[in-house]
């Protein structure tokens, strides 16, 4: 067990030790951030529960570290989770007053804004830095899914800036059907997971699923991918939606399939990565293929024999075994 504190960037959670809008506006009014028509606060999710916060003030970084991470450290939690990281102005922040309620501007309100990345990066990488100083051995956890309309450096530069990066959309597109992400999307995340692995970066494949019925070969697109990308330090978990703060039992968790015995590769139109007791197969292409098997006896996690050679549909994956 891996106890870890949960805190959001851009807002105040609103609960338990937390304050909600009207705390902010009594005591700290200066630290709500607004939209550009100076009078709508800039929700985050349209949710007026939690106090949108300027996060680029260092008096509210302090405020966040030294009311909600550092406590959550000396409690003995052993990690931070950082969620809602993101490198684009979605909810059209704009600026907040000062302390004589005066406007400043910080930001178009545009999506796109080159100053919102700026203050975002610069959060987490301060952060970081200061929750490993508060503890040598504390690690950051952040929750920052490769961003598709925002640049590839600052993709990289934000997803490498914590110890284990947790990747919402995973490989089931946050459970939003067609809950697979295209052939080229499929890449950037294969590609990014590389890049981050590279850096000795955790990584976390959040397999979400639109139904709690999740299907054997929902099940299985989400195994496949992460046995396909796995290493020393790389994690996956299943869940439907509403089912997020539970821990939900598949079989295929169980599954013996042993330490790898190379990286993946390409091989008639699919993904292989090889195991000392199996092998993943991944298509993440918009067409079926046929994939002779390798040398030996074929199963599939439950045991049936699947013979010399498989199919596997668009976007669909497979684990297979060599014993029963």
């Amino acid at each position: 067990m891996y106890n870890s504190f949960y805190i959001p960037i851009p807002v105040d959670a609103g609960d338990g030790a937390f304050h909600n809008v009207n705390w902010y506006l009594a005591h700290h009014p200066d630290w709500l951030e607004y939209e550009c028509d100076q009078k709508t606060l800039a929700y985050t999710y349209k949710d007026k529960k939690r106090a949108p916060l300027d996060f680029a003030n260092p008096q509210v970084r302090d405020f966040q570290w030294s009311n909600w991470i550092d406590p959550a450290l000396a409690q003995g939690y052993q990690g931070i989770a950082v969620d809602e990281a993101d490198l684009l102005n979605d909810f059209h922040r704009c600026g907040h007053f000062d302390t004589s309620h005066q406007w400043v501007a910080q930001y178009t309100g545009d999506a796109n804004d080159s100053a919102f990345t700026r203050d975002m990066l610069q959060w987490t990488k301060l952060t970081l830095k200061h929750i490993h100083a508060q503890n040598a051995t504390a690690t950051m956890q952040l929750n920052a899914p490769y961003n598709l309309s925002a640049s590839d450096a600052d993709n990289k530069t934000l997803m490498a800036t914590t110890d284990l990066l947790f990747d919402e959309r995973g490989f089931t597109n946050y459970g939003v059907p067609p809950e697979v992400p295209t052939p080229d999307q499929w890449q950037t995340i294969v590609d990014q997971i590389d890049y981050l692995q590279s850096k000795r970066i955790c990584y976390m494949t959040n397999g979400e699923e639109p139904s709690i019925d999740i299907t054997p070969a929902e099940r299985q697109w989400v195994m496949s991918n992460y046995l396909l990308v796995r290493d020393n330090c790389t994690y996956m978990y299943m869940t439907g939606p509403g089912q997020y703060g539970q821990l939900v039992q598949f079989p295929e968790y169980k599954i013996v399939i042993g330490k790898p015995t190379d990286d993946k590769f390409q091989t008639q139109g699919v993904w292989e990565r090889d195991y000392a007791k199996g092998l993943t197969l991944v298509n993440p292409s918009n067409s079926s293929e046929t994939v002779a098997l390798p040398a030996g006896h074929w199963f599939d996690v439950n045991g049936n024999d699947v013979g010399s050679s498989v199919t596997l549909g668009q976007q669909t994956g497979l684990v297979l075994l060599n014993h029963r």
